[in-house]
Formats: structure tokens, C-alpha cells, sequence
């Protein structure tokens, strides 16, 4: 399949270059998934997506740019969109900060364990069986308590190729697996939910029963739920909310193009020391295995490793080949886009927070009074860097011990003061997706309950 996408890339290239572009991409790329759900404890559905189609970028002379996309491989179509590309380029206002579409004739990074054939080859019956053991663990951890558990399965996997006019041509075949466990539970008066995943591109490091009996733990935990005297406080945030909070909040404002508009809460703070010396953020393209690892970026760019913090000091910010050539610096080949019927933007790859020391144990005995934070959806404002963000799982601590569980609880504070107050830096990694963190301590944060 790989060979077949390149051949397509370089069909569709061709074609704009005779319709009369200058330059012309492709991004080629073909996937199936299969997915699994679960609604109150029982299959409630199974479905299989396959997706095939080509982007087309086209730049003239005069500095158009056209884009159209088509969501098959079939030659005619390809070709049809090919000529869309060009008239749109020819009928577009010249955009003064394109310089070019990115060049590259050498050879890509080999990045390890990105495809795995048994998540290619599982079958619809080895799928169920997996999600049947994801909701049997949940309900064993449970226990005797009413429970309902939503659960989904879903395994991936595809190639994509990208080919342009200036030497780019690259195509990768990659695999990942998904698998999720969400139970409610009733316990007389008291209803509370929570959940747990693993996402993986190896099949074998897949484990329903983990998946299952901690999201059932988690569940039973968060029963009782009670609001607690608010005030300015330590707040230990766990690898799921570093992920939203750091990951999210972060990972977004060291974008070069959100910077270069002033969208930034860090803009014109390269170089300076924003953060504490205890938190040391990559970002890693070359992680065996990792979720956001990729040897070529969505332009077909080189990856690489990006020191972005360092000693508190924001050393780098994540380009693609427009910014980059905007600011007149190095490209770090963080081009990205969800499919082929879009245009790239930018984004972290594996952001990576360098471990310190300690078990999640350790990091909440040393806490007098705060919260342990352990999962929110929000994310700070990208601009002002405010972040206003609801507790939707979390614990109070007092004396060095978890006392219950916390509801109607807010946090709020700005990024860069949770950046410099990062206290303590603990061991307990974890890889949620594309963020690999272990759990952090901020000195102090207003928590709001009631």
C-alpha cells in the first residue's frame, strides 16, 4: 500500500505541475477502524469505517495558494481535484508570508513500533472478547454496588503518503488501539462516575482487566463526594490533568502560528525564564512506539527532538515549514492534520515532562492541606492564560492523607503562575495519549468550592 499511495502522490503532483503550478503537494492517505460500544454493561454496537482520499495544496508563481481534497483514490478524481487546486490558487489573493512549500531529498529517522499487524488483523470476535473482559473487570471491581458501565474498543490502522514538487516523498504505515471503561455507580443516595483507558500502538500492551478494575476503583472512590473550605492551596495534578492542563494549555501556546498572531499567553517570551526550574518539557517525534511518534511531519518534513523547557527557560516553540519560514528559523517539523481533507497546522508530537522523584504516595503525604486533582476537560484561555477548571475527579488531602472525595470544586490560576509554581516533579509516568508525564505539585492555587 505504501508504494501504491506514493505512485498517487506523485500522479496527483504531476498533474497540477502540467495544469500550471509552481509547486504542488499531496497527502495521500487510506485507514479502516473498528469500533466497538458498550452502553449499560451489554454490546450495544459494532461498526467498521474504512476512509481513502488525497489533499491537494497548489501554489503558482504570483504566490496563490489552492487547496481541494477528494475523499477516494480513483484516478478521474484525483485528477479533478488536481485542476480545483489549481483554479483556486489562480483565483486567490497571493498570501506575502508564503515563501515556499518545504524541500527534502535525504533520508527519515527510523522511528520503531509504529505498526503493529496483530492490531491490523484482529478480528470482530477477539475485539468483543476484549471489551467483555474491560466490562467484567469494571463490575468485579465494583462489587455489589449498582453499577452501569459504558466501555468502546477501537483499532486502527492505515498509510499515508506525502509527495510534493520540491524532492518530499514519504509514506509510513501505522496501528493504534483504544480501549476505554466508564462505569456509574449508585450507592444508596450517592451517585458518582469515573473512568480509565489505554491507548497503544502494540496489541500486546493492551490490558482489559487493568483498564476495567481501575476505572471500577476509581468509581467506587469517588462516592461521597463532599465540598471543602476553599481558599489558596497545593494542588497535585495527576498524568490526566497534566495532560489537559500542560499538555493542552501548554502544548497550544508554544504553537509558532498561534504566537505569531499574538494568540499566546507565552508571546515574545522565548528565551526568557517562564517556568520553575524543576519542570523540563521535549518534544519527542522519536519515542519507540509513542502515540504522536512519526519519522515525517504532515508536510513531509524530518521530525526531531525539540527541547522546549529547560531549567525554567522556553528555549523552543513548535513550527511548520510557514511559520518557520515567517521567522526565518529552523523548521521542528510539527506539521499536523487530523486527515487529508485538511490544511496543516501545528502541534506537539509526544510532549514529554522529564520525571523527578517520588510515588503519587510520597507526593501527597508531603501535603499539609490541597487537592489531589486527578481529571478535568478545561483548558486555560490561550491568550490571557487563565484557567478556570471544574474538578470533575479529585480528592481533598489533609495531614499527608486522602480524606474523600470532592464535588462543586473549582481551581483557578494563570498558566504562568502554574508554570512557575510547579513545586515537586514526582516518578509516577504515565503515557495518556501523546503526553508522557508523571504527576506534578503546584505550591499554590485558589480552589473555589461550594
Amino acid at each position: 500500500m505504501n508504494g501504491e499511495l506514493l505512485e498517487i502522490g506523485e500522479l496527483v503532483v504531476k498533474r497540477a505541475e502540467e495544469l500550471g503550478a509552481s509547486q504542488a503537494e499531496a497527502y495521500v492517505a487510506a485507514s479502516r477502524s473498528f469500533t466497538i460500544n458498550v452502553e449499560n454493561s451489554a454490546i450495544k454496537s459494532a461498526s467498521e469505517k474504512r476512509d481513502a482520499g488525497c489533499g491537494i495544496r497548489s501554489v503558482i508563481k504570483k504566490g496563490g495558494i489552492g487547496f481541494a481534497y477528494v475523499t477516494t483514490i480513483q484516478d478521474e478524481d484525483l485528477l479533478e481535484a488536481a485542476a480545483r487546486s489549481v483554479e483556486l490558487a489562480k483565483a486567490s489573493v497571493p498570501d506575502p508570508d508564503f515563501f515556499a512549500l518545504p524541500s527534502y531529498d535525504g533520508t527519515y529517522p527510523s522511528v520503531k513500533g509504529l505498526f503493529d499487524p496483530a492490531i491490523k488483523r484482529l478480528s470482530s470476535e477477539e475485539a468483543a472478547e476484549l471489551i467483555i473482559q474491560t466490562v467484567d473487570a469494571t463490575n468485579e471491581a465494583v462489587g455489589s454496588k449498582q453499577t452501569a458501565v459504558e466501555a468502546q474498543l477501537n483499532a486502527s490502522a492505515g498509510t499515508k503518503a506525502i509527495v510534493n514538487s520540491l524532492g518530499i516523498s514519504g509514506s509510513v504505515e501505522t496501528a493504534s488501539m483504544f480501549i476505554y471503561s466508564s462505569p456509574t455507580v449508585k450507592d444508596d443516595n450517592d451517585q458518582t462516575s469515573s473512568f480509565e483507558f489505554q491507548v497503544s500502538r502494540s496489541l500486546r500492551n493492551i490490558d482489559p482487566e487493568w483498564v476495567g478494575s481501575t476505572a471500577g476503583r476509581n468509581a467506587v472512590n469517588s462516592l461521597g463526594g463532599r465540598t471543602i473550605e476553599g481558599g489558596d492551596m497545593p494542588i497535585i495534578l495527576t498524568p490526566l490533568a497534566v495532560s489537559t492542563i500542560i499538555g493542552g494549555g501548554f502544548g497550544g501556546a508554544i504553537n509558532a502560528e498561534e504566537i505569531q498572531y499574538g494568540r499566546s499567553y507565552i508571546a515574545d517570551a522565548l528565551g526568557e525564564s517562564i517556568a520553575s526550574e524543576e519542570l523540563s518539557i521535549m518534544d519527542d517525534s522519536h519515542i519507540a512506539g509513542g502515540i504522536g511518534s512519526r519519522s515525517f511531519d504532515a508536510e513531509g518534513v524530518p521530525t526531531q527532538r525539540t527541547q522546549i523547557l529547560h531549567g525554567g527557560v522556553l528555549k523552543n516553540i513548535l513550527h511548520n515549514s510557514y511559520t518557520a519560514n515567517k521567522d526565518q528559523v529552523e523548521n521542528t517539523g510539527n506539521a499536523s492534520r487530523p486527515s487529508y481533507s485538511g490544511l496543516p497546522s501545528i502541534s506537539p508530537s509526544n510532549l514529554v515532562i522529564a520525571p523527578g522523584k517520588g510515588t503519587l504516595d510520597d507526593l501527597v503525604s508531603e501535603i499539609k492541606k490541597g487537592i489531589l486533582f486527578r481529571y478535568t476537560g478545561d483548558r486555560p484561555n490561550m491568550t490571557t492564560g487563565d484557567l478556570s477548571a471544574m474538578v470533575m475527579e479529585g480528592h481533598y488531602i489533609e495531614d499527608g492523607a486522602i480524606e474523600h472525595s470532592v464535588k462543586n470544586t473549582l481551581v483557578g490560576i494563570n498558566m504562568r503562575d502554574l508554570l512557575q509554581r510547579v513545586h515537586r516533579v514526582g516518578a509516577d509516568v504515565r503515557v495518556t495519549s501523546t503526553v508522557v508525564t508523571p504527576s506534578i505539585v503546584v505550591e499554590s492555587a485558589r480552589v473555589i468550592s461550594g
